[in-house]
């Protein structure tokens, strides 16, 4: 039996291709659910390919394979901190240039200045959520997003 190929028109190929290259891919580190919920409800509208881990450890496994264009986190993971996520991933991963944004409940100053020298991007507060990271993802270069139809 002679095996078929399917014919598709090659522009419908090139542009079906060309949406699933441009998906954002992003990861999603946090204890509380809560706070998960939020972050999803923002990430929504860009229609991201998300996964989501509640220790820093799960998210340190999934981040030394997996290539991300964005990290959203908390900094008081279970077993393995933010602080110690970012660390890591900025020395030995495939994510050592991928935009962090660092999810805080109360500002600190010495967590404040531990995060701009492990390189993240952007820093708020649980209450802040809703305003500054849909701001990050629309300054995201296009390549790395998708914005909703």
């Amino acid at each position: 039996m002679a095996s078929e190929k399917a014919n598709f028109p090659s522009g419908l190929v090139n542009v079906l291709f060309g949406w699933l290259v441009s998906l954002m891919k992003a990861l999603v580190v946090h204890r509380q659910d809560r706070v998960v919920e939020m972050v999803r409800a923002v990430l929504g509208k860009h229609n991201p390919d998300v996964i989501y881990a509640s220790s820093g450890l799960d998210a340190l496994l999934t981040s030394r394979v997996e290539a991300f264009d964005l990290i959203v986190c908390g900094t008081d993971l279970p077993v393995v901190t933010g602080f110690e996520l970012i660390r890591s991933l900025r020395t030995n991963s495939v994510n050592r240039n991928t935009p962090v944004v660092f999810i805080t409940d109360v500002p600190d100053p010495r967590a404040i200045h531990l995060a701009q020298v492990l390189g993240v991007d952007n820093q708020m507060q649980v209450s802040e959520i809703g305003d500054k990271l849909d701001d990050v993802l629309k300054g995201l270069p296009a390549e790395r997003r998708q914005s909703s139809p």
